[in-house]
């Protein structure tokens, strides 16, 4: 797994957190995730409309930091699913 970890070290993590977001539209098709999707963009800005500036600037951070950090998480599970692949499923 050690060679693994090095995704993590270098920028490669973000080629296969790139390479799953174009496959978004994919993933778009399944309704209840794209329900889930919707929902969370129109949160989001219903939030936004009642945050005093500062308020939008940190709701913002904490949204670059969330997709920040889900670039490791997509590049991790891509890494897990070469790796075990069905055996996943007995965990």
């Amino acid at each position: 797994m050690n060679e693994k970890k090095e995704i993590f070290n270098n920028s490669d993590y973000k080629y296969i957190s790139n390479f799953i977001e174009k496959k978004l539209p994919i993933l778009r098709q399944n309704k209840k995730f794209n329900e889930k999707y919707l929902n969370l963009t129109d949160a989001i800005e219903k939030l936004e409309k009642t945050l005093s500036v500062p308020q939008k600037e940190q709701l913002d951070e904490i949204i670059k930091l969330f997709y920040e950090t889900e670039e490791y998480y997509f590049a991790f599970s891509y890494s897990l699913g070469l790796k075990y692949g069905k055996e996943l499923e007995e965990l």
